[in-house]
């Protein structure tokens, strides 16, 4: 009991006596607020009880001892208004009773409809302590495992993990448990019972307990087929660049050929003709000239070779050099890519660049853009950067028209090879594409999706 117990007695029983002389709603009201006090102070019903014997034993004394007493023919009237002083006392207690079942049964609710979610889910549910040790499995994972539930009690959910993500499992293990971030997106491979390997999409989160982390919720969503299909998208992107490139080389190499065959062709002409026939020739030798750059340049676009030859900064250097003479915007790339990346990475960039720096010169009306490349949390980021107008880009990529179809395409581009893509542009405040490719992308995506 509270050591403020005395006084609240000492209180109650001044209330009770003053309702039994005739006080009326006022003296009940006091019983309430008695019995909030009451509450406050952690007592339970049956302390209550005790407390309004205690006060009665004093109200009610019989006459003639000390203190105020009440005869014998006051006594029945006395205890039933004494009842309902007691009564109004102990409404609060009824009142929070009543919220907890009513808390309580809604809790209940809660967790049945929770349950029916985890075991009936598409998509595996699953939660661990912050060791990383599973405390419990959905049916989804069952199935998809392999495994019982009762199989995988106090297993690490690292050991469903291929040994080439262990690390990226056990960092957000680590990370969780020290505090790190409370919302985490990864992808893994899932080692199944029979040796499959699952690529699954994970999504975890803290589980907290009076404010402190103890465990970790996730979902995780087996990609399969998305993975298919990027690597199937990655494949067409391949043989479009295979088919590039021979074009190039066609328009570069052969159709070079033929203008050098022209040109001394007409150097032989030239020697029969006339003195004075020879500006019209050197007319038509002009335009054989701007042929030859044209083919250069749409070779270069077609496939750089550069790109092949000394990598993605230079590729992109000369890339941004030529739109820059071209459009008269000023183009900077700076940045490393910390030696060359594989093939299909490298090309995705390049595109990508190529595309958005197109964006920029018939929309953007920019006078600057800024092109960095940097490695970051075992990734490559590519940032294409203007000062021009800027956009709404939820409106712009929900229709197809021609800027939403270039920017549709580096999304997919950077899809095929796990990556991601991200538009930052505010109206009159310019425009940022970031693209994002894990490190080693082009080397392991047709592993991860099969």
């Amino acid at each position: 009991m509270s050591g403020r117990t005395p006084k609240l007695l000492a209180r109650y029983t001044a209330a009770l006596k003053e309702y039994l002389d005739g006080g009326g709603e006022a003296a009940l009201q006091r019983a309430y607020e008695l019995g909030r006090t009451g509450l406050a102070d952690g007592l339970g019903v049956l302390e209550m009880a005790a407390l309004h014997h205690q006060a009665m034993m004093k109200v009610l004394r019989p006459a003639g001892t000390s203190g105020s007493g009440r005869t014998s023919g006051d006594l029945p009237g006395a205890i039933a208004a004494a009842a309902q002083f007691i009564s109004e006392s102990l409404s609060p207690f009824e009142m929070t009773h009543r919220g907890y079942r009513e808390t309580n049964a809604a809790l209940q609710a809660s967790e049945k409809r929770y349950r029916e979610l985890f075991e009936n889910a598409n998509d595996v549910v699953f939660t661990t302590d912050l060791t990383g040790e599973l405390t419990s499995l959905n049916r989804a994972g069952e199935k998809l495992t392999g495994y019982q539930r009762d199989e995988v009690s106090s297993t690490k959910f690292s050991a469903l993990v291929a040994p080439e993500h262990l690390p990226i499992a056990r960092g957000i293990v680590e990370r969780t448990g020290a505090g790190g971030s409370e919302h985490t997106r990864y992808e893994i491979n899932l080692v199944t019972r029979d040796g499959r390997r699952v690529p699954m999409e994970v999504h975890t989160s803290v589980i907290y307990q009076d404010g402190r982390a103890v465990g970790i919720q996730g979902i995780a969503r087996d990609v399969t087929e998305r993975k298919r299909a990027e690597e199937a998208l990655r494949g067409l992107n391949e043989r479009l660049e295979e088919e590039a490139k021979r074009i190039a080389h066609a328009l570069h190499d052969e159709a070079g050929q033929l203008l050098s065959s022209v040109h001394l062709a007409l150097e032989e002409v030239a020697r029969e003709l006339p003195p004075g026939a020879g500006a019209r020739l050197q007319a038509v030798k002009a335009l054989l000239e701007q042929m030859e750059g044209e083919l250069r340049r749409l070779s270069h676009e077609l496939r750089p070779t550069i790109l092949d030859d000394l990598g993605l900064l230079p590729a992109l250097e000369f890339l941004a050099d030529r739109v820059a003479k071209r459009s008269g915007l000023a183009i900077k790339v700076k940045g490393s890519t910390k030696g060359r990346l594989a093939p299909p990475v490298e090309t995705a960039f390049y595109r990508s660049v190529q595309e958005a720096l197109n964006n920029v010169v018939r929309h953007a009306q920019a006078t600057r853009v800024d092109v960095e490349i940097r490695q970051k949390d075992g990734a490559v980021q590519c940032s294409v950067r203007d000062d021009g107008a800027g956009f709404d880009v939820a409106e712009v990529l929900s229709r197809r028209g021609e800027r939403g179809i270039g920017l549709i395409g580096i999304r997919e581009r950077a899809g095929a090879l796990s990556g991601t893509f991200a538009i930052r542009s505010t109206p009159g405040h310019g425009t940022e594409v970031l693209i994002t490719i894990p490190l080693g992308s082009g080397d392991v995506a047709a592993n991860i999706a099969r």
